[in-house]
């Protein structure tokens, strides 16, 4: 027969425990609300603060090679990219200082400084194969020379009147947004 204390004892670690049981699983599902909320809003974050990441990462490719090929054909301008000192993505208020240029088969660099003046220059053919557009440069000039003869590959998206471009190997430090010119 056990005593009153005893029963006492056991009714209050009951509770105890109960208690514990009930609270530590409302934090457990608050924990995991506050989780799947912040998963959610992670895609439209990373939208709006790295456009370039988003939709390399993000987006499924919709064009076939020669589709792809085709919506490249024209001038881009440069409207965002990775900044090399802090990381982060930054955006380009007017969108003046380099211009991107691709036909069917050729691609072309081209940055200016403040007075117009060509800084420098690249060029030469390029490929796709899926997402993947290997560029080689068979023409430099300025700060690009050092680059002749390589051939640097992309990750690429075409959404519209953007071009997203993330690169890959040596070169995985360039992200890019360029805007369609008019």
């Amino acid at each position: 027969m056990t005593t009153k204390k005893t029963r006492t004892a056991i009714i209050v670690c009951s509770l105890t425990l109960f208690a514990v049981l009930v609270f530590g699983g409302l934090l457990w599902l608050g924990l995991v609300l506050r989780a799947q909320a912040a998963h959610r809003r992670a895609p439209a974050d990373l939208q709006e603060n790295n456009p370039v990441e988003y939709y390399l990462l993000r987006t499924p490719l919709t064009q076939t090679g020669d589709e792809l090929r085709n919506a490249m054909a024209g001038t881009w301008r440069l409207a965002g990219a990775k900044s090399l000192r802090t990381g982060g993505f930054v955006r380009l208020e007017s969108p003046q200082s380099y211009c991107k240029t691709f036909t069917l088969t050729n691609w072309t660099l081209v940055a200016y400084g403040d007075n117009s003046n060509v800084l420098y220059t690249a060029s030469g053919h390029y490929t796709l194969q899926g997402e993947n557009c290997t560029e080689s440069i068979e023409a430099a000039t300025g700060a690009k020379a050092q680059f002749l003869g390589t051939h640097p590959t992309f990750r690429i998206r075409l959404d519209g009147d953007k071009f997203y471009e993330m690169g890959t190997g040596n070169n995985s430090s360039v992200e890019q947004m360029w805007q369609r010119a008019e």
